[in-house]
């Protein structure tokens, strides 16, 4: 069912009252039908029936999940832009939204300019495009295979994330470019996990590790008695890889007589075996990854130019560790816990001078010396927290010195800390008037402006800062009213619902 008229409609999916009714004042500036829905199962009816351009959907409901409600509403309306919100950006959400067909997605908390921004785009994206067939898409298959060790929450590994739920399902060739150590191989597979070849073989093969006069037997096979030493026939790699995906690690190794023989498998879909006249069909999906640079390599006559634009066709770009050091503690997390899994290491914390240091130094070596180094840290450990003691003189004389990390303080904290001061120059009492809470009343600072609470707000908590007053106002109002949800409710201005909401969200209910 199409929308009505040329007014687009833009449906909110959304189990957040509060979100939905902001969203509907946010698009209150743009032209449009609006509609709603509280879960995943009523989305997929009211998509059904208004045919909405662009919707905008919550990950985390009750019921439905929002990547079942993707899959159900791409399916159903496959022209519709569908926006998946999400305050939880993990590396399986970005992979399978893009992955289900997903337009984009979008952090909780957002601007309200950004999601205008990113609704405009997707309605011009809605007018231009036929998406008729991205209702077409693979199984999915379980977090922990899609996660595969890649994490990340920068923003540059989220575009990677992107990326690889959007070339996954396609047969197109991707190259993989980035410093040595930053975790080629698992993108890779991660593109193979996602993709419809997943149930296929999958093959890596390092051709740097491989001598230039045996990876051509390695990778097309030989006949027996073609060269000393084969006394039998042997399969190639592509062979056996054969309906599935071969991943060509530093392909900047390979010789240029092997490079033409790839180049044909990839023109033509057959190879030769070594030492044979007759040619052998596969249908292979080729996956390439370098730390050279391959176009330097193109001038130099050192690597095929036809075959470099032939894996080249999608490019997927890792960032070096130094340059998305915010991963840093995501990524000393998931390690500890992978040794504590595989029983190398007891250790299961760091303490927060060493993740200090950790998290400035410049890691030439990337993921991969991270990963060695918090190993060596872990079993140097006496205890079951990794100290700055523990780690490597090398890396501690390289950093320098590093204040240790204060913690920032509570909102708590803050505006007891005015109110203690303002208790030097006095207070005023606000009496609330509304007749079900007569007797709560609100201390305010006298002379102690607004601007200086968000002031130390914003300094001790730099983002998120209205959800940390949030709490603590709601914590303030439940203790005056002695925890009756009714009246914190009524002095709240907000709906009994929303506050066992926010209770809950924030563990106020003990």
């Amino acid at each position: 069912m199409a929308s009505i008229s040329n007014t687009p409609t833009i449906l909110v999916i959304d189990d957040d009252d509060d979100l939905r009714y902001s969203l509907k004042r946010v698009l209150s500036t743009r032209t449009c039908n609006f509609i709603e829905a509280d879960s995943g199962e009523a989305g997929l009816l009211m998509a059904e029936q208004h045919g909405p351009d662009v919707i905008l959907l919550d990950n985390r409901m009750g019921g439905m999940s929002g990547i079942e409600a993707l899959q159900h509403l791409r399916g159903a309306n496959p022209n519709a832009m569908i926006i998946l919100m999400t305050a939880y950006g993990t590396t399986q959400t970005t992979i399978e939204a893009m992955k289900f067909g997903a337009f984009d997605y979008i952090m909780k908390p957002f601007d309200p300019k950004k999601i205008l921004s990113l609704i405009d785009s997707a309605l011009a994206a809605s007018s231009d495009l036929d998406r008729a067939n991205q209702g077409k898409k693979s199984e999915g298959v379980s977090a922990e295979e899609i996660e595969g060790g890649i994490i990340g929450s920068s923003s540059a590994m989220q575009a990677v994330f992107k990326m690889i739920g959007q070339v996954a399902a396609s047969e197109v060739t991707v190259m993989v470019t980035g410093e040595s150590g930053t975790g080629k191989e698992l993108i890779a597979r991660a593109i193979f996990q996602n993709s419809l070849r997943a149930q296929k073989p999958y093959i890596a093969v390092n051709c740097a590790a491989i001598p230039d006069n045996l990876i051509e037997s390695e990778l097309f096979g030989h006949e027996k008695g073609s060269f000393t030493g084969a006394t039998t026939q042997r399969i190639g790699k592509f062979e056996l890889c054969d309906g599935g995906t071969i991943f060509l690690d530093e392909i900047g190794d390979m010789a240029l007589a092997t490079q033409t023989k790839i180049l044909r498998a990839l023109q033509e879909g057959e190879i030769q075996r070594v030492g044979s006249s007759e040619t052998v069909k596969v249908d292979v999906r080729l996956l390439a990854a370098t730390n050279k640079p391959l176009e330097a390599m193109v001038k130099d006559k050192t690597f095929r130019e036809d075959l470099y634009y032939r894996l080249n066709v999608v490019r997927i770009q890792l960032p070096p560790l130094r340059e998305r050091l915010e991963d840093v503690p995501l990524l000393v997390d998931f390690v500890l816990k992978r040794l504590a899994l595989d029983s190398k290491a007891g250790t299961k914390a760091i303490s927060p001078e060493a993740m200090a240091v950790l998290s400035k130094y410049t890691w030439p070596g990337n993921v991969r010396e991270l990963e060695n180094l918090i190993y060596r840290s872990a079993v140097m450990a006496q205890s079951d927290t990794i100290l700055l003691k523990d780690l490597p003189q090398e890396l501690l004389s390289a950093v320098g010195s590093v204040d240790a990390p204060v913690s920032a303080p509570s909102v708590g904290d803050i505006i007891s800390n005015i109110d203690d001061r303002a208790q030097s120059v006095g207070s005023i009492e606000v009496p609330h008037t509304e007749a079900p809470a007569a007797d709560v009343t609100l201390s305010m600072p006298f002379g102690e402006p607004f601007a200086e609470v968000y002031k130390q707000l914003r300094e001790a908590h730099g983002t998120n800062i209205l959800e940390h007053a949030e709490r603590e106002i709601i914590k303030r109002t439940l203790e005056d009213v002695g925890g009756k949800q009714v009246k914190a409710a009524e002095i709240l201005g907000m709906t009994r619902a929303t506050l066992r909401k926010r209770i809950d969200q924030y563990d106020l209910g003990k």
